[in-house]
């Protein structure tokens, strides 16, 4: 069994349902490094969320989660969606990746959807899919905010002097 350690989680491998196969199948490791299967992630001992796939590069992580029918997906609340979420950016984060993507995938659903603001995709998309990532890095989340904000109000040299602040901190993350 792999155990790894972001403080304050604990990602450990669970054993592997049958009805997975499918999952397996359809998923595209091209672009990664490595795959961890049925991940559970405690947090000072007690399982928070599961992930049915954890992919990773050198700088970027992908948490998936699986549901083998449409009605076990519409059972999956969107608030437990977004949770999921901020779970794997704080995973994440702790373990050192400067970029994650969560994304849900769901055997027989015929289009792609988004739930708590996450992309809900077919099965059958997930070969092709190229993961979005985006930076598990918060500070560099809310400084993209405020240059956006003050480009519009076109304030543009304090915009283009927190750009080069931004691109101090993405150096120092390298």
């Amino acid at each position: 069994m792999i155990e790894l350690s972001s403080d304050p989680y604990v990602l450990k491998t669970r054993n592997t349902p049958l009805t997975e196969a499918d999952f397996r199948i359809h998923l595209n490791i091209n672009w990664c490094r490595g795959v961890l299967f049925n991940v559970v992630a405690l947090k000072n001992s007690i399982a928070v969320v599961e992930y049915d796939a954890i992919l990773w590069s050198e700088d970027s992580i992908m948490f998936i989660e699986y549901k083998d029918s449409p009605a076990a997906y519409k059972d999956l609340s969107s608030r437990r969606v977004q949770q999921m979420n901020s779970f794997a950016k704080n995973i994440a984060r702790g373990l050192g990746f400067k970029s994650f993507n969560f994304v849900v995938v769901v055997k027989g659903l015929e289009e792609s959807t988004s739930k708590g603001g996450v992309v809900v995709m077919p099965l059958v998309e997930l070969g092709s899919y190229p993961p979005n990532f985006v930076s598990s890095i918060a500070e560099l989340e809310y400084l993209d905010k405020m240059i956006a904000k003050y480009s519009r109000a076109g304030e543009v040299q304090f915009a283009l002097d927190l750009e080069k602040l931004r691109k101090i901190f993405e150096i120092e993350q390298a």
